[in-house]
């Protein structure tokens, strides 16, 4: 089913990169083609297996969710969100994965701009979320939110948290947001510490479109991508936020359970000691 398989590694990692060459040899003794490199990544692979963690899954899933290729998640510490297949275990999921044995889901992205003046400053795609917040100094911001051309309010607020599902488990979830099934068709908005109690988290269907105008911009204020990248908002600048038109291929082991996963990593059911 997969006859080339591209394998992307934590950078400067020598643990992720032993591991990586182990999985090489073991799919080179299956007949299975590896590629490094996301050059010939995006050209010949069709499968990516990526041995990091969720941080190196969320890079891989931003920069090859226009090539369609699917990408399983080998997770070098504890279970992942994301990267859900243990070491210990991952020979053997691959070798069911070349089989054809797993689970597919498809995970959606946000397409962030930067605009001004109609001009586009910058674009980005999100997997988990697009912060609007200061760079550095914790102070509030005020801006105006928009959705689909209507005004919603005026916030005095820390920034504003634009997640999908799949973030919906990442800072909307330690800033109060709601936790989203990633098959649920919606955009979460998430205020951080906002001024004003009556700012609750706020869903609106996938197909919205949320544009952001911050009212003191001069100050240090920046868009987050994925909490991996930055880019600052510059006065008169707006930021608009859309799903992406692809989406990201995830594969998961054949008994895959979402809930199993939300329940380990937030401690449902724990006693406390």
């Amino acid at each position: 089913m997969f006859n080339t398989i591209g394998i992307i590694t934590k950078p400067n990692d020598s643990v992720s990169d032993g591991i990586a060459e182990e999985l090489s040899a073991f799919l080179q003794n299956k007949g299975v083609g590896v590629v490094l490199g996301n050059e010939l990544i995006a050209e010949q692979a069709d499968l990516i297996i990526v041995v990091g963690g969720d941080g190196t899954l969320l890079n891989t899933a931003r920069t090859f969710v226009d090539n369609n290729i699917p990408i399983l998640g080998v997770n070098l510490g504890r279970l992942g969100f994301l990267a859900d297949v243990s070491v210990g275990k991952m020979l053997d999921i691959v070798a069911q994965v070349l089989q054809g044995e797993f689970t597919k889901e498809d995970r959606c992205l946000l397409s962030c701009q930067i605009e001004q003046d109609g001009q586009v400053i910058h674009q980005s795609v999100a997997l988990n979320d697009a912060v609007v917040n200061r760079q550095d100094a914790l102070k509030m911001i005020e801006f105006d939110v928009y959705i689909d051309d209507k005004f919603v309010n005026n916030q005095r607020a820390d920034g504003l948290i634009i997640t999908t599902p799949t973030g919906s488990t990442a800072y909307a979830l330690s800033s109060g947001g709601p936790i989203m099934h990633p098959g649920v068709n919606a955009i979460g908005l998430v205020s951080i510490c906002p001024h004003t109690m009556s700012h609750r988290p706020l869903l609106v269907p996938g197909g919205s479109e949320v544009v952001v105008r911050v009212k003191d911009a001069g100050a240090g204020v920046s868009v987050h991508i994925d909490g991996q990248a930055s880019f600052p908002i510059e006065l008169g600048q707006e930021v608009r936020v859309r799903q992406h038109g692809s989406f990201v291929h995830l594969l998961h082991p054949k008994d895959y359970d979402y809930f199993e996963i939300i329940r380990s990593k937030l401690h449902w059911g724990s006693k406390l000691s």
